[in-house]
């Protein structure tokens, strides 16, 4: 299996910072990139700068091909908090997909500085055996990568339904979706959250 990982986050108002995973099946990937890829608009797809067509479109793609669709949220939150946020998002995302089968993780590169800070969390989980030390894991861009298309997808329903649209998650079968909204936990490393 592929876990594909992206986030959304929403300054205004009482924020929230989001994390969104699809995990599809590993003998599936070339064909559905190719559906991806004819989902799209033009060479690229990114939730913002999309019509609502092109966004179910999509969508679509995630509700036929995904295995499991994970959607995590964290709010109120403020700016100053995102990496605290991501940190137990991410952490949290990880305990949601140890209980499956085995599977690589390809997440939304947010620059190698950013990435570091992911690479600490996940093997702060090795160490804590949360997650096994044979998981393969990589950050890359959706330029790169074009299945990473179905996560912004899904972080971008995600975080319509936060703001209060249901449109679009309600194109996801509701029998793979997990979505969980918590608060911000006081801080502590990523290895202390892990061990409570």
């Amino acid at each position: 299996m592929l876990a594909l990982v992206d986030e959304s986050i929403l300054l205004p108002g009482h924020g929230c910072y989001l994390l969104a995973c699809v995990v599809i099946p590993d003998d599936g990937r070339a064909s559905i990139r190719r559906r991806v890829r004819r989902a799209a608009v033009g060479t690229h797809f990114h939730w913002k700068d999309e019509r609502d067509d092109a966004r179910l479109r999509m969508l679509r793609v995630a509700a036929e091909q995904a295995v499991r669709l994970i959607v995590l949220a964290c709010r109120p939150i403020v700016r100053r908090d995102h990496e605290r946020a991501r940190t137990q998002l991410l952490t949290g995302l990880l305990g949601e997909l140890a209980a499956g089968t085995t599977l690589d993780l390809l997440i939304e590169s947010r620059q190698e500085v950013n990435d570091l800070k992911d690479r600490k969390v996940i093997a702060a989980a090795v160490v804590a055996r949360q997650i096994s030390a044979d998981l393969n894991y990589a950050h890359s861009g959706p330029d790169q990568e074009p299945l990473l298309w179905l996560a912004d997808a899904l972080a971008g329903a995600g975080m319509a339904h936060i703001r209060g649209d249901d449109r679009f998650l309600a194109r996801l079968p509701a029998d793979h979706l997990t979505m969980r909204t918590e608060a911000l936990r006081n801080a502590a490393s990523p290895a202390s959250r892990l061990r409570r």
